[in-house]
């Protein structure tokens, strides 16, 4: 008798010994979720990879009921990543889960690079820097281009160049603010500056002379908030 996905979730909860809540942590998710899951009131297909991966089973038996439970488990096996409604299949060393920062997080992992800074996490898929983290946009100083909600995924070790969109923390503050980089090469007294600036005209541009700051990434990619 095969198993439908709820079932197959049940399964590997408890084949690894956890509760709907253990399992819910372990998988950035919610114990709702996991029980929408196990009872057939949800398919999110990328909770059920977080699912696979926190349980340790196979994710294309979890995810299409495909091959065994605990079969290709190692780095050069392939997996079924949701994509839509469909799947794909990618190697899982291509798949990685990272972190997902407010501001204040973000000034902290900027620091620091713990990913237990962060309380959700995306998964992303690519040959990536082992750093990379997304970056929930907040405030309308990069508005219209990029509103409250979007995602920016942030890679802390390529240098900016020329009107790249970067993560910065000013001297003295917690958290950081994401804006366009402009350098301004020398000022009259020989001293080698950049900006910070915001698309919205209605915010001011941050000068490094007057307001030091460190660039704590580039964005490499992003998300646009639908709704």
């Amino acid at each position: 008798m095969t198993l439908d996905v709820g079932n197959r979730v049940r399964k590997a909860r408890k084949s690894a010994g956890l509760t709907q809540n253990e399992l819910a942590k372990k998988a950035s998710s919610k114990q709702a979720v996991i029980s929408d899951i196990e009872n057939g009131r949800n398919k999110n297909s990328s909770a059920l990879y977080d699912i696979a991966i926190a349980t340790g089973v196979n994710p294309n038996w979890l995810l299409r009921g495909e091959g065994e439970m605990f079969e290709n488990q190692s780095n050069t096996a392939s997996s079924a990543y949701p994509d839509g409604d469909n799947f794909k299949i990618v190697p899982m060393d291509k798949v990685r889960r990272v972190p997902v920062l407010n501001y204040v997080q973000a000034g902290e992992f900027c620091e620091y690079f713990d990913d237990a800074i962060a309380d959700m996490f995306e998964l992303i898929i690519g040959d990536y820097p082992p750093h990379v983290h997304w970056i929930i946009i907040e405030g309308l100083s990069m508005t219209p281009d990029f509103n409250p909600g979007d995602l920016i995924l942030v890679d802390p070790d390529t240098q900016p160049s020329p009107g790249d969109y970067v993560v910065a923390k000013k001297a003295g503050e917690n958290a950081v603010t994401f804006k366009k980089w402009r350098p301004r090469g020398f000022d009259d007294e020989g001293i080698e500056y950049c900006e910070l600036v915001p698309l919205n005209p209605d915010f001011p541009v941050i000068d490094s002379r007057h307001t030091p700051f460190t660039i704590c990434g580039v964005a490499v990619e992003r998300k646009h908030k639908l709704k």
